[in-house]
């Protein structure tokens, strides 16, 4: 990944100004991202292009290079940025099945969603009434959150992916409205906003990822 987004304004994402940059230095793990659920993984990373941002998966918790933390609040990483062009990164990645995820249930009264989860359950006014209407009746008796979100991921599957889409018209004041309702195809940016946007507006915590752009090399 190279930037989290966290705040959704209707015709795209963005983040509030960083709480923190911290230094990280070589070979210095930081912050305090959970083990559990987690494996260790190393990344030998050749940036080819342009740009400062540090590529990793999932939760980078060790470069092997002088980089900048950038924080939203408490441990929560928008993105790391350096100088470097070649570098070996240690990250946390996923470690979990599909039957630990059924286990786990829904948020409720005995299992409530985490107060640093809030702000990935926040929408924009610019969320239409069938966008919401659409996330409750794609999520309505799913008993887990695993179960929810495959729903929405498999509705999104319906849609034809398609790269030679053009900008949406300026009158479009939410994208993931008019991606599910009237473009109905897309590439990854529209997926992941009607992803995310779906998943809020049934409850469930998400954020905006961008992922690795062809300039990066990984092995």
């Amino acid at each position: 990944r190279g930037v989290t987004y966290l705040r959704y304004y209707g015709t795209g994402w963005d983040n509030p100004p960083p709480v923190e940059r911290r230094e990280v230095g070589v070979d210095q793990t930081w912050g305090i991202v959970s083990a559990t659920g987690r494996r260790s993984l190393l990344q030998s990373v050749r940036i080819a292009g342009g740009g400062s941002l540090l590529y990793a998966a999932a939760e980078p918790v060790a470069p092997s290079v002088a980089a900048m933390a950038v924080l939203r609040s408490g441990e929560d990483l928008q993105q790391m940025d350096t100088g470097a062009r070649s570098y070996t990164v240690r990250s946390l990645v996923p470690a979990v099945s599909a039957d630990t995820l059924i286990a786990l249930g829904d948020w409720g009264a005995a299992r409530p969603l985490p107060v640093e989860l809030l702000p990935y359950v926040q929408t924009p006014p610019s969320i239409t009434e069938r966008v919401g209407k659409l996330a409750l009746e794609l999520t309505r008796g799913k008993a887990t959150l695993y179960a929810q979100a495959a729903a929405i991921e498999h509705y999104l599957r319906r849609f034809e992916y398609d790269l030679t889409v053009g900008p949406p018209p300026e009158d479009v004041t939410d994208i993931a409205d008019y991606f599910l309702f009237e473009l109905q195809r897309g590439y990854c940016d529209y997926y992941a906003t009607a992803f995310v946007v779906l998943a809020r507006a049934a409850g469930l915590p998400a954020r905006f990822d961008t992922i690795v752009a062809a300039g990066a090399v990984f092995t």
